[in-house]
Protein backbone atom coordinates (compact mmCIF):
# COMPACT_ATOMS: atom_id res chain seq x y z
CA UNK A 1 0.00 0.00 0.00
CA UNK A 2 1.24 3.09 -0.80
CA UNK A 3 0.85 6.32 0.69
CA UNK A 4 1.63 9.84 -1.15
CA UNK A 5 4.19 11.65 0.14
CA UNK A 6 2.29 14.80 1.64
CA UNK A 7 -0.06 12.81 3.70
CA UNK A 8 2.54 10.77 5.47
CA UNK A 9 2.92 12.95 8.57
CA UNK A 10 -0.99 13.09 8.44
CA UNK A 11 -1.52 9.53 9.07
CA UNK A 12 1.25 9.42 11.19
CA UNK A 13 0.77 12.33 13.37
CA UNK A 14 -3.36 12.28 13.99
CA UNK A 15 -3.73 8.79 14.92
CA UNK A 16 -0.75 9.26 17.32
CA UNK A 17 -2.37 12.17 19.06
CA UNK A 18 -5.95 10.43 19.42
CA UNK A 19 -4.37 7.23 20.80
CA UNK A 20 -2.42 9.43 23.74
CA UNK A 21 -5.83 10.47 24.08
CA UNK A 22 -7.43 7.40 24.55
CA UNK A 23 -5.10 6.54 26.69
CA UNK A 24 -5.45 9.12 29.18
CA UNK A 25 -9.29 8.57 29.19
CA UNK A 26 -8.71 4.97 29.26
CA UNK A 27 -6.06 5.00 32.27
CA UNK A 28 -8.65 7.17 33.94
CA UNK A 29 -12.12 4.72 33.44
CA UNK A 30 -10.08 1.35 34.13
CA UNK A 31 -8.18 3.01 37.51
CA UNK A 32 -10.16 5.05 39.19
CA UNK A 33 -12.24 2.46 41.43
CA UNK A 34 -8.74 1.02 42.23
CA UNK A 35 -6.84 4.47 43.01
CA UNK A 36 -10.35 5.49 45.07
CA UNK A 37 -9.61 2.10 47.43
CA UNK A 38 -6.18 2.13 47.75
CA UNK A 39 -4.76 5.47 47.30
CA UNK A 40 -8.26 7.99 48.49
CA UNK A 41 -7.76 9.97 45.52
CA UNK A 42 -9.74 8.63 42.01
CA UNK A 43 -7.64 10.67 39.70
CA UNK A 44 -4.18 9.43 41.34
CA UNK A 45 -3.34 7.75 38.15
CA UNK A 46 -4.96 10.38 35.84
CA UNK A 47 -2.86 12.92 37.17
CA UNK A 48 0.43 11.26 36.55
CA UNK A 49 -0.72 10.07 32.57
CA UNK A 50 -1.04 13.45 32.18
CA UNK A 51 2.29 14.68 33.28
CA UNK A 52 3.95 11.33 31.46
CA UNK A 53 1.85 12.50 28.14
CA UNK A 54 3.27 16.31 28.68
CA UNK A 55 6.56 14.92 28.73
CA UNK A 56 5.88 12.29 25.86
CA UNK A 57 4.79 15.67 23.77
CA UNK A 58 7.63 17.42 24.45
CA UNK A 59 10.12 14.17 24.35
CA UNK A 60 8.73 13.68 20.29
CA UNK A 61 8.66 17.60 19.24
CA UNK A 62 12.41 17.91 20.85
CA UNK A 63 13.39 14.36 18.59
CA UNK A 64 11.46 15.63 15.86
CA UNK A 65 13.53 19.00 15.33
CA UNK A 66 16.49 16.90 16.33
CA UNK A 67 18.92 16.11 13.47
CA UNK A 68 18.69 11.80 13.74
CA UNK A 69 22.23 11.19 12.56
CA UNK A 70 23.48 12.98 16.16
CA UNK A 71 22.10 10.14 17.85
CA UNK A 72 24.37 7.99 15.33
CA UNK A 73 27.20 9.87 16.63
CA UNK A 74 26.73 9.21 20.37
CA UNK A 75 25.97 5.28 19.61
CA UNK A 76 28.28 4.11 21.77
CA UNK A 77 27.32 6.63 24.69
CA UNK A 78 23.98 5.21 25.24
CA UNK A 79 24.87 1.46 24.73
CA UNK A 80 26.84 1.64 27.83
CA UNK A 81 24.23 4.27 29.53
CA UNK A 82 21.76 1.86 28.60
CA UNK A 83 23.57 -1.13 29.69
CA UNK A 84 24.86 0.40 33.24
CA UNK A 85 20.49 1.08 33.74
CA UNK A 86 20.31 -2.29 33.11
CA UNK A 87 22.92 -3.25 35.71
CA UNK A 88 21.33 -1.10 38.74
CA UNK A 89 18.46 -3.39 38.56
CA UNK A 90 20.69 -5.82 40.36
CA UNK A 91 22.20 -3.01 42.51
CA UNK A 92 19.92 -1.47 46.26
CA UNK A 93 18.44 0.71 43.59
CA UNK A 94 16.36 -2.13 41.83
CA UNK A 95 12.60 -2.27 42.97
CA UNK A 96 10.98 -5.71 42.92
CA UNK A 97 7.60 -5.81 42.23
CA UNK A 98 5.56 -9.25 42.14
CA UNK A 99 8.61 -11.06 41.60
CA UNK A 100 10.32 -9.59 39.27
CA UNK A 101 12.79 -6.60 39.35
CA UNK A 102 12.60 -4.60 36.43
CA UNK A 103 12.83 -0.97 37.85
CA UNK A 104 15.06 1.30 39.39
CA UNK A 105 14.54 4.18 41.94
CA UNK A 106 16.79 6.67 41.23
CA UNK A 107 15.82 9.89 42.20
CA UNK A 108 12.71 8.73 39.57
CA UNK A 109 11.42 5.79 39.00
CA UNK A 110 11.91 4.39 35.50
CA UNK A 111 12.35 0.91 33.49
CA UNK A 112 15.42 0.22 31.76
CA UNK A 113 14.34 -2.48 29.52
CA UNK A 114 11.99 0.31 27.60
CA UNK A 115 14.73 2.35 27.11
CA UNK A 116 16.95 -0.57 26.15
CA UNK A 117 14.47 -1.44 23.55
CA UNK A 118 15.29 2.15 22.03
CA UNK A 119 18.86 1.81 22.31
CA UNK A 120 19.17 -1.78 20.57
CA UNK A 121 17.77 -0.06 17.77
CA UNK A 122 19.84 2.48 17.71
CA UNK A 123 22.85 0.76 17.79
CA UNK A 124 22.11 -2.03 14.86
CA UNK A 125 20.62 0.35 12.93
CA UNK A 126 24.22 2.13 13.11
CA UNK A 127 25.70 -1.54 12.92
CA UNK A 128 24.21 -1.98 10.12
CA UNK A 129 25.30 1.29 8.10
CA UNK A 130 28.81 0.94 8.70
CA UNK A 131 28.92 -3.15 7.95
CA UNK A 132 27.26 -3.21 4.67
CA UNK A 133 30.44 -4.48 2.80
CA UNK A 134 30.60 -7.12 4.89
CA UNK A 135 27.33 -8.51 6.01
CA UNK A 136 27.01 -12.24 5.52
CA UNK A 137 30.64 -12.99 7.08
CA UNK A 138 31.73 -13.58 10.73
CA UNK A 139 32.55 -10.68 11.24
CA UNK A 140 29.26 -8.80 9.90
CA UNK A 141 26.98 -10.56 12.46
CA UNK A 142 29.14 -11.53 15.55
CA UNK A 143 29.65 -7.89 17.25
CA UNK A 144 26.15 -6.91 17.09
CA UNK A 145 24.86 -10.54 18.00
CA UNK A 146 26.97 -10.09 21.02
CA UNK A 147 26.28 -6.57 21.94
CA UNK A 148 21.92 -7.88 21.87
CA UNK A 149 23.05 -10.98 23.77
CA UNK A 150 23.92 -9.04 26.94
CA UNK A 151 20.76 -6.73 26.48
CA UNK A 152 18.85 -9.87 25.82
CA UNK A 153 20.52 -12.00 28.83
CA UNK A 154 20.01 -8.58 31.01
CA UNK A 155 16.55 -7.99 30.63
CA UNK A 156 15.35 -12.20 30.34
CA UNK A 157 17.01 -12.78 33.98
CA UNK A 158 15.06 -9.89 35.85
CA UNK A 159 12.57 -11.93 34.53
CA UNK A 160 10.94 -9.99 31.84
CA UNK A 161 10.66 -12.87 28.87
CA UNK A 162 8.02 -10.45 27.02
CA UNK A 163 10.55 -7.88 26.65
CA UNK A 164 13.35 -10.09 26.10
CA UNK A 165 11.16 -11.95 23.43
CA UNK A 166 10.53 -8.85 22.06
CA UNK A 167 14.12 -7.67 21.76
CA UNK A 168 15.09 -10.93 19.66
CA UNK A 169 12.50 -10.60 17.27
CA UNK A 170 12.84 -7.49 16.05
CA UNK A 171 17.04 -8.16 16.07
CA UNK A 172 16.36 -10.75 13.75
CA UNK A 173 13.75 -9.20 11.71
CA UNK A 174 16.30 -6.27 11.27
CA UNK A 175 18.67 -8.25 10.22
CA UNK A 176 16.77 -10.20 7.67
CA UNK A 177 15.71 -7.04 6.13
CA UNK A 178 19.14 -5.98 5.89
CA UNK A 179 20.56 -8.99 4.17
CA UNK A 180 21.05 -11.28 6.75
CA UNK A 181 21.24 -15.06 5.14
CA UNK A 182 18.55 -17.19 6.60
CA UNK A 183 21.31 -19.76 7.92
CA UNK A 184 23.19 -17.18 10.49
CA UNK A 185 19.75 -15.73 11.52
CA UNK A 186 18.89 -19.14 12.46
CA UNK A 187 21.90 -19.83 14.19
CA UNK A 188 21.30 -16.93 16.30
CA UNK A 189 17.41 -17.51 17.19
CA UNK A 190 18.56 -21.54 18.43
CA UNK A 191 20.86 -20.51 21.34
CA UNK A 192 17.93 -17.88 22.57
CA UNK A 193 15.03 -20.35 22.50
CA UNK A 194 16.96 -21.95 24.61
CA UNK A 195 17.86 -19.48 27.43
CA UNK A 196 14.17 -18.22 26.99
CA UNK A 197 13.12 -21.77 28.08
CA UNK A 198 15.53 -21.78 30.54
CA UNK A 199 14.59 -18.69 32.40
CA UNK A 200 10.97 -19.84 31.84
CA UNK A 201 11.41 -23.32 33.54
CA UNK A 202 13.05 -22.03 36.55
CA UNK A 203 10.26 -19.78 37.35
CA UNK A 204 7.34 -21.66 38.14
CA UNK A 205 4.70 -18.80 37.68
CA UNK A 206 6.09 -18.09 33.72
CA UNK A 207 6.05 -22.30 33.03
CA UNK A 208 3.11 -22.48 34.55
CA UNK A 209 1.57 -19.82 32.37
CA UNK A 210 3.09 -21.76 29.30
CA UNK A 211 1.95 -24.72 30.24
CA UNK A 212 -1.97 -23.90 30.85
CA UNK A 213 -1.81 -21.70 27.50
CA UNK A 214 -0.54 -24.92 25.10
CA UNK A 215 -1.27 -27.72 27.34
CA UNK A 216 -4.27 -27.95 29.52
CA UNK A 217 -5.66 -25.02 27.67
CA UNK A 218 -6.44 -23.53 31.04
CA UNK A 219 -7.21 -19.65 30.60
CA UNK A 220 -5.89 -17.56 33.39
CA UNK A 221 -8.29 -15.07 36.01
CA UNK A 222 -6.96 -11.89 34.27
CA UNK A 223 -7.53 -12.78 30.12
CA UNK A 224 -10.99 -15.18 31.20
CA UNK A 225 -12.28 -11.71 32.87
CA UNK A 226 -10.96 -9.33 30.13
CA UNK A 227 -12.78 -11.63 27.81
CA UNK A 228 -15.47 -11.08 29.69
CA UNK A 229 -15.45 -7.47 29.63
CA UNK A 230 -15.00 -7.36 25.71
CA UNK A 231 -17.82 -9.18 25.21
CA UNK A 232 -20.07 -7.38 27.43
CA UNK A 233 -19.05 -4.45 25.91
CA UNK A 234 -20.53 -5.80 22.69
CA UNK A 235 -20.74 -3.15 19.68
CA UNK A 236 -20.41 0.12 20.74
CA UNK A 237 -19.39 -0.28 24.79
CA UNK A 238 -21.39 0.74 27.93
CA UNK A 239 -19.58 4.21 28.01
CA UNK A 240 -16.84 6.02 29.11
CA UNK A 241 -16.21 4.79 33.15
CA UNK A 242 -19.59 2.71 33.01
CA UNK A 243 -18.42 -0.89 32.71
CA UNK A 244 -17.66 -3.04 36.14
CA UNK A 245 -15.28 -5.80 34.74
CA UNK A 246 -12.15 -3.90 34.29
CA UNK A 247 -12.26 -1.98 37.88
CA UNK A 248 -13.36 -4.90 39.81
CA UNK A 249 -11.63 -8.11 38.34
CA UNK A 250 -8.82 -7.35 35.94
CA UNK A 251 -6.03 -6.52 36.98
CA UNK A 252 -3.51 -4.30 35.61
CA UNK A 253 -6.80 -3.11 33.51
CA UNK A 254 -5.16 0.93 33.69
CA UNK A 255 -1.55 -0.93 31.80
CA UNK A 256 -1.15 -4.31 29.94
CA UNK A 257 -5.05 -5.52 29.72
CA UNK A 258 -5.99 -1.28 28.68
CA UNK A 259 -7.53 -2.86 25.66
CA UNK A 260 -10.14 -5.05 27.79
CA UNK A 261 -11.62 -1.65 29.28
CA UNK A 262 -11.45 -0.35 25.76
CA UNK A 263 -13.74 -3.15 25.16
CA UNK A 264 -15.93 -2.68 27.34
CA UNK A 265 -15.92 1.16 27.56
CA UNK A 266 -16.14 1.84 23.54
CA UNK A 267 -17.27 -2.08 22.50
CA UNK A 268 -16.13 -3.59 19.47
CA UNK A 269 -16.43 -0.15 17.74
CA UNK A 270 -13.67 1.08 19.85
CA UNK A 271 -10.89 -1.82 20.09
CA UNK A 272 -11.36 -1.51 15.92
CA UNK A 273 -10.68 2.28 15.85
CA UNK A 274 -7.68 1.46 18.15
CA UNK A 275 -6.52 -1.47 15.81
CA UNK A 276 -7.06 1.13 12.69
CA UNK A 277 -5.25 3.69 13.90
CA UNK A 278 -2.14 1.72 14.89
CA UNK A 279 -1.52 0.39 11.32
CA UNK A 280 -1.93 3.96 10.52
CA UNK A 281 1.03 5.22 11.84
CA UNK A 282 2.86 1.83 11.02
CA UNK A 283 2.27 2.30 7.59
CA UNK A 284 3.32 5.89 7.77
CA UNK A 285 6.36 4.70 9.17
CA UNK A 286 7.16 1.86 6.91
CA UNK A 287 6.48 4.08 3.57
CA UNK A 288 8.76 6.47 5.64
CA UNK A 289 11.62 4.11 5.83
CA UNK A 290 11.14 2.94 2.25
CA UNK A 291 11.73 6.05 0.95
CA UNK A 292 14.27 7.30 3.27
CA UNK A 293 17.90 6.43 0.93
CA UNK A 294 20.34 6.73 4.25
CA UNK A 295 21.35 3.24 5.27
CA UNK A 296 21.08 4.32 9.25
CA UNK A 297 17.61 6.45 8.95
CA UNK A 298 15.80 3.50 6.57
CA UNK A 299 17.61 0.68 9.24
CA UNK A 300 16.15 2.61 12.30
CA UNK A 301 12.73 3.85 11.36
CA UNK A 302 12.01 0.29 10.11
CA UNK A 303 13.39 -0.77 12.96
CA UNK A 304 10.99 1.51 15.01
CA UNK A 305 8.13 0.04 12.77
CA UNK A 306 9.09 -3.46 13.54
CA UNK A 307 9.42 -3.14 17.32
CA UNK A 308 5.99 -1.67 17.26
CA UNK A 309 3.94 -3.67 15.17
CA UNK A 310 5.22 -6.63 17.50
CA UNK A 311 4.45 -5.09 20.66
CA UNK A 312 0.69 -4.37 19.15
CA UNK A 313 0.40 -8.20 18.33
CA UNK A 314 1.82 -9.20 21.72
CA UNK A 315 -0.13 -7.16 24.11
CA UNK A 316 -3.50 -8.00 21.81
CA UNK A 317 -3.05 -11.52 21.04
CA UNK A 318 -2.29 -11.82 25.77
CA UNK A 319 -5.60 -9.91 26.04
CA UNK A 320 -7.31 -12.45 23.30
CA UNK A 321 -5.85 -15.55 24.60
CA UNK A 322 -4.27 -15.99 21.39
CA UNK A 323 -0.87 -16.23 23.50
CA UNK A 324 0.39 -16.81 26.90
CA UNK A 325 0.01 -13.34 28.51
CA UNK A 326 3.39 -11.48 28.25
CA UNK A 327 3.18 -8.47 30.27
CA UNK A 328 3.48 -6.49 27.44
CA UNK A 329 2.11 -2.68 27.15
CA UNK A 330 0.09 -1.81 24.21
CA UNK A 331 2.01 1.19 22.29
CA UNK A 332 0.37 4.94 23.25
CA UNK A 333 -1.84 4.08 25.40
CA UNK A 334 -0.83 1.64 28.05
CA UNK A 335 -0.54 3.87 31.69
CA UNK A 336 3.63 4.22 32.17
CA UNK A 337 6.01 6.68 31.85
CA UNK A 338 9.37 5.01 30.63
CA UNK A 339 7.34 3.45 27.94
CA UNK A 340 5.15 6.15 26.71
CA UNK A 341 8.41 8.60 26.78
CA UNK A 342 10.23 5.64 24.88
CA UNK A 343 7.23 5.82 22.39
CA UNK A 344 7.14 9.37 21.99
CA UNK A 345 10.86 9.60 21.51
CA UNK A 346 10.68 7.04 18.58
CA UNK A 347 8.13 8.93 16.82
CA UNK A 348 10.01 11.70 17.03
CA UNK A 349 12.55 10.30 15.41
CA UNK A 350 10.84 9.03 12.39
CA UNK A 351 9.61 13.01 11.65
CA UNK A 352 13.23 13.85 12.13
CA UNK A 353 14.24 11.36 9.35
CA UNK A 354 11.04 12.37 7.17
CA UNK A 355 12.24 15.77 7.32
CA UNK A 356 15.77 15.65 6.66
CA UNK A 357 16.60 12.70 4.78
CA UNK A 358 13.05 11.68 2.95
CA UNK A 359 14.02 10.66 -0.93
CA UNK A 360 17.52 12.12 -0.40
CA UNK A 361 16.47 15.64 0.48
CA UNK A 362 16.00 17.81 3.31
CA UNK A 363 12.76 18.84 3.64
CA UNK A 364 11.52 21.65 5.73
CA UNK A 365 8.24 20.81 7.12
CA UNK A 366 7.00 22.41 10.52
CA UNK A 367 5.69 19.76 13.37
Amino acid sequence: MKIRREYELTFLLIPYFILLIIGVVEVWSSSRYFAYTHLNDANFFLKKELLYVSITLLATMFFSALDYKLIKKITPFLVFLSLGSLLLIYSKYGVSIRGATRWVRFGVQFEPSQIAEFVILVYIADFISRKESYMDRIRGIAPVAFVVGIFFLLIALEPDVGTAFLILVTFLTMMYVAGYSVKKIAQLLFPSIIVLGMIIYSHPSKLERVIDFFITKKITFQVEQSLIAIGSGGMFGHGIGVGNYKNLFIPDSYNDFIIAGIGEDFGFFGIALVIILLLSILLSIFSISNKCRDTFGKMLTFGIGVLLSYQSLMNLFSVLDLMPPKGITMPFLSYGGTSLIVQGIMIGIVISVYRRYLNGKKDEISF
